[in-house]
């Protein structure tokens, strides 16, 4: 069997793929195993063992149109793929999907185009997104824990982020993500600033700020909130990573607190405490943390949710999902942790 698995959606929806990856590839049958996905994703499977070729779609860039589409369904068809698997919805990838060649073409029932699929599984909202992902390589396995995400580690990259780290004196901090892309599901920098503070305050723990170059400013921000006698244990590493070696530094840190983003599912994969903030999402969408030690913080309120994607703005022009949400419960729920002596790294 040789499977080609579609999907061109954010880095955080490719993590959550990453099980479904691991199931396919330990099929008795699977001759070839391929992934497409974007550009911003696919760095993340540069060299995954998992996969026998990763096609890079950019969809918004070189690939845009009619032409890039067509440069990519040649590159599909030269794969010669029995089948392909794809968790996207959209109607762009249900066109890729028809155009691959394949016989045997899976997907959800309440994808966009389902009529091109040989195959519906049915999209149940019940599920965490990882659940919905394995189902469609057939039912869910009876009598086993939830499912994680797993990404490959590069030996170069982990020495890399180590020397970082320890050109920091940064031994088991805590991790600290404050961006996000949709304003709705970004916990206010100050609140991080002040959490950052609460905990070098109260603990030895030393704080690590996670992000892209885009969000070097923000975590900026969110340094300057911290006192100054404890600014010199607040370290800014956004822009100083790729998205593995993020990967790579949650792994040496005691704990991550995150939104509802890509950094929740990278610390997942790392298999540390995840302490995730949601605001006008909800977990129960099925991006939210699975793990035996994590938490969710989330304020009981109306208009909650207002969406199943966040908002550039706030509809209400509060933001008081988050706003309100205040960082001594967090930093609270944080030091009882901390205290329990859990949070080491693997």
């Amino acid at each position: 069997m040789r499977t080609l698995v579609i999907h061109t959606a954010f880095p955080g929806d490719l993590i959550l793929l990453t099980p479904l990856l691991d199931r396919l590839r330990r099929e008795p049958d699977q001759e070839w195993l391929g992934l497409l996905a974007r550009p911003a994703c696919a760095s993340l499977f540069q060299g995954d063992p998992r996969l026998d070729e990763l096609l890079i779609y950019d969809k918004r860039g070189v690939d845009a149109g009619w032409g890039g589409f067509l440069r990519m369904v040649r590159r599909m068809r030269a794969c010669r793929v029995d089948r392909v698997i794809c968790p996207h919805r959209s109607l762009r990838s249900s066109a890729l999907v028809y155009a691959s060649g394949a016989f045997e073409r899976t997907g959800f029932d309440s994808a966009v185009g389902s009529l091109v699929y040989t195959e519906l599984v049915h999209d149940d909202r019940r599920l965490h997104e990882v659940d919905r992902n394995l189902r469609l390589a057939g039912p869910l396995p009876d009598g086993e824990g939830p499912s994680l995400p797993t990404l490959h580690a590069e030996p170069a990259e982990e020495v890399r982020v180590r020397d970082i780290f320890e050109a920091r004196g940064l031994v088991l901090p805590v991790a600290l993500a404050p961006a996000s892309l949709w304003e709705t599901k970004r916990w206010p920098a100050r609140h991080f600033g002040t959490l950052a503070d609460q905990l070098m305050e109260a603990s030895a723990v030393d704080v690590a700020l996670l992000g892209g170059p885009a969000d070097r400013a923000l975590c900026d921000e969110v340094a300057s909130h911290v006192h100054g006698c404890r600014k010199g244990r607040i370290h800014n590493l956004a822009g100083e990573l790729s998205l593995r070696e993020s990967f790579q530094a949650l792994r040496l840190c005691k704990l991550a607190v995150v939104n509802d983003s890509a950094p929740l599912h990278l610390a997942q994969a790392a298999r540390i405490p995840t302490f995730a903030l949601f605001g006008s999402t909800v977990p129960a969408f099925g991006f939210g943390p699975r793990g035996p030690r994590d938490r969710v913080f989330q304020l009981e309120m109306d208009c909650i949710p207002c969406g199943i994607h966040g908002h550039r703005r706030c509809p209400l022009g509060t933001l008081a999902c988050l706003e309100d949400l205040e960082p001594r419960r967090v930093a609270d729920a944080i030091l009882d942790e901390l205290r329990d002596g859990q949070g080491d790294a693997p």
